[in-house]
């Protein structure tokens, strides 16, 4: 009896939680908001960034120790990071472009040693900077770029138009201690 009940529990509850997930109607129109991404966009974005690590973290053994990050944005990826040689880099980018759906690469590893912590410190400080100048931003919606910086160098990713990218260039640029900025942006219009 009791077993009956827990059913009957969790499938009130299942039914009320899939209620609340579908969509409200309405009579204004269905708008197509070309900025945003999708669940399974943003899904495939992570999987990507996984897998591309992975892959090049196991493509050489010279590669097994190098700092590598990858970050999507709707099938486009960035490399950063460094690794101890050209060749290596010339490897991480093949294997990067080799990950499914995966649209373009950004191999923007550096060969050089591992940046120290002080240098990791001061690029997780200035992502902080660039973003909180740009949530301050009431007029644009802050939370379709994404910001990501190494060894000083500012990366701004995201859908935008192109007054959007100038805008998002404009407010990184008031931050401090930045070497650069370098748009990795897929245009919308």
């Amino acid at each position: 009896m009791l077993k009956r009940g827990i059913q009957l529990i969790t499938i009130t509850s299942c039914i009320f939680v899939l209620g609340a997930c579908s969509p409200t109607l309405s009579d204004k129109p269905i708008t197509d908001n070309k900025g945003s991404r999708t669940l399974g966009t943003l899904y495939n974005d992570q999987l990507i960034e996984t897998a591309a690590v992975d892959a090049i973290l196991r493509a050489s053994p010279l590669l097994e120790t190098a700092n590598v990050s990858a970050v999507s944005v709707n099938g486009i990826l960035l490399l950063i990071g460094q690794v101890p040689s050209e060749d290596t880099k010339v490897i991480a980018g093949a294997k990067a472009r080799g990950i499914s759906n995966v649209r373009k690469v950004h191999n923007e590893l550096l060969v050089s040693g591992p940046a120290s912590y002080v240098v990791r410190t001061s690029d997780t400080l200035i992502t902080t900077k660039v973003k909180a100048r740009m949530v301050g931003e009431v007029a644009f919606p802050a939370g379709r770029i994404k910001v990501v910086t190494e060894n000083g160098i500012v990366y701004l990713m995201g859908l935008v138009t192109q007054v959007e990218a100038d805008w998002a260039v404009k407010v990184a640029s008031n931050a401090s201690g930045i070497q650069r900025i370098v748009k990795v942006f897929e245009y919308i219009d």
